[in-house]
């Protein structure tokens, strides 16, 4: 006597248990894989960024800048991160736009600083087309008797224009304006000299900032 056949309602319903477990298998893989994905593409670093123009010789905290996660591979180790700034903050060497990620390059230690800010009086104006930021020489035609003046030479080269200085009322009648500079620290003394002597001092884009 041969055994009895499964009933056809029992034979579809396990057809049926079937096709809906490799349904859920299918499902479970398509979540782990889209799981896989936003975690792959979460794994960036913690920067800093700049939410407002700084400019150059400014002291930074960091409770002037915004934390922001990105993926910038091997380019993530040029850029400042949370952990590299103290609570005294960091000297800005060169201006940071508002939004742009702050470069390493761009900072440094507020304890020996090698640059520094200086206020100069001009006798010819600055360039329309210069901005803060700017990579400028600072020239100095040195004062003689009877209101003559020598051969200029640079006394500062690269000096970085922070931001020039609107005078109220007329200062000089030789005077073109005021500009503050960053400049380097080895080069303070010769532009104090040229402020105190009366010397002509002048700006003009350096070759550095031409080029590039």
């Amino acid at each position: 006597m041969t055994e009895a056949s499964s009933p056809p309602s029992t034979a579809r319903r396990r057809h049926i248990d079937a096709r809906l477990l490799v349904g859920l298998v299918l499902v479970a893989a398509s979540i782990a894989a889209v799981v896989g994905i936003v975690a792959a593409s979460d794994e960036g670093e913690d920067v800093l960024v700049a939410p407002r123009l700084v400019t150059a010789g400014e002291v930074i905290t960091p409770s002037d800048l915004e934390v922001r996660r990105v993926s910038l591979g091997a380019d993530g180790h040029g850029y400042l991160r949370p952990d590299d700034v103290p609570p005294t903050g960091v000297v800005v060497i060169r201006t940071i736009g508002a939004g742009e990620l702050v470069p390493l390059s761009a900072v440094g230690d507020t304890r020996g600083p090698s640059s520094t800010t200086v206020v100069v009086t001009l006798s010819t104006g600055v360039g329309a087309t210069v901005r803060p930021g700017d990579l400028l020489d600072l020239w100095s035609a040195p004062a003689l008797d009877a209101g003559r003046f020598g051969a200029p030479i640079v006394i500062a080269s690269d000096a970085q224009l922070v931001r020039t200085i609107d005078d109220e009322g007329i200062v000089s009648t030789t005077a073109a304006g005021r500009v503050e500079l960053l400049v380097a620290r080895r080069d303070v003394a010769r532009i104090l000299h040229a402020l105190a002597n009366g010397d002509a001092l002048s700006v003009v884009p350096s070759s550095l900032a031409i080029g590039g």
